[in-house]
């Protein structure tokens, strides 16, 4: 950590050193702009926020192409552990650093160089079908037939062919540091959906399979009904369990001596709610149950014998609602 925290040091220093820009005032505002980026670069970095580092490094370069932020680049994807992106960047470095390269910048480079190697493998790609997408770990490689092996950080990396109207290939395959591995990825073309009635403007379904029959629209109120008849008749029985309970609870209160005023409200306010409860939901599953009994005869009934009228009525009665009807 000292020895890279001395070459970002240095690097920075070299960064600040007069240039010979273009002498404009955009130049100018440039290079301040990566001399403010870089140092916020330089302060993550020794906070160890390495992502959030990388990106000031990539943007004070992109501001001022500098080839001695490609070495500070190449550190932190070390330290993010994306080692393809560090050797790429260090590549560039001596490449554009050139002769301006110390003795001793060459020395640590080729040292960190064969750590890299020893965590990077290469992938032959080979697709059946050219023009397809390679991808790895979802990002681009390039398009079949690749001429060239794909280098990877070892470990587990997902292999995809993706190509428009074809099927998509995906393989995932572990490969070690120095490793050489190949992978073969096959795609199909997609089957074609069959249409039917195409001048009538119908849907297209696929081949071989059956369309299901449209429900007509009393079906659908049918089995509607009966779903909600079943649940206030489940709700029904709930709330007269917890009726009879609140009263058992009311009367043990009133037997209660000493007692108190509040108490005895509260559980008779508890009774009645529940109390109430239950004859609502007991209309409401006489109600839908005799909605759900009337779909279902009309449903059920032959065309050909439909002239006779169907009837369904309710009538207020002693202790609730009394159902009569006629078929």
């Amino acid at each position: 950590m000292k020895r890279i925290n001395l070459v970002l040091t240095a690097a920075f220093l070299l960064l600040l050193a007069p240039f010979t820009l273009a002498g404009s005032s955009d130049s100018s505002t440039a290079l301040e702009k990566a001399r403010i980026s870089f140092r916020q670069g330089v302060h993550l970095y020794n906070e160890g926020s390495f992502e959030a580092a990388l990106a000031e490094f990539r943007k004070a370069y992109q501001l001022s192409p500098n080839y001695r932020l490609l070495y500070n680049i190449a550190l932190t994807y070390f330290d993010i552990h994306d080692y393809v992106s560090s050797i790429k960047n260090l590549k560039q470095y001596v490449q554009e650093g050139g002769t301006d390269l110390t003795p001793e910048r060459r020395r640590q480079v080729s040292e960190l160089t064969q750590k890299l190697e020893e965590r990077i493998a290469s992938i032959e790609i080979d697709c059946n079908i050219d023009g397809a997408d390679i991808r790895v770990d979802d990002m681009y490689v390039g398009v079949s037939p690749l001429s060239y092996p794909v280098l990877v950080n070892a470990g587990p990396r997902r292999i995809m062919a993706v190509k428009p109207g074809y099927s998509v290939a995906a393989r995932v395959v572990t490969v070690g540091g120095k490793e050489k591995a190949k992978v073969d990825l096959e795609i199909a073309p997609l089957a074609k959906d069959s249409v039917a009635d195409r001048g009538r403007g119908t849907a297209a379904t696929l081949t071989g399979a059956k369309a299901a029959p449209p429900k007509s629209p009393a079906r659908v109120a049918l089995i509607t009904t009966g779903v909600v008849a079943g649940g206030c008749a489940i709700a029904t029985t709930v709330f007269g369990f917890l009726a009879l309970d609140a009263k058992t609870n009311f009367n043990n209160e009133l037997l209660k001596i000493p007692n108190t005023k509040d108490n005895i409200d509260s559980a008779r306010s508890k009774m009645k709610t529940y109390a109430r409860l239950t004859d609502a939901f007991g209309a409401a599953t006489l109600v839908s149950g005799g909605v759900a009994l009337y779909l279902l005869l009309s449903d059920s009934t032959p065309k050909a014998k439909t002239e006779k009228k169907t009837s369904v009525a309710l009538y207020p009665a002693l202790g609730g609602l009394s159902l009569q009807g006629a078929w």
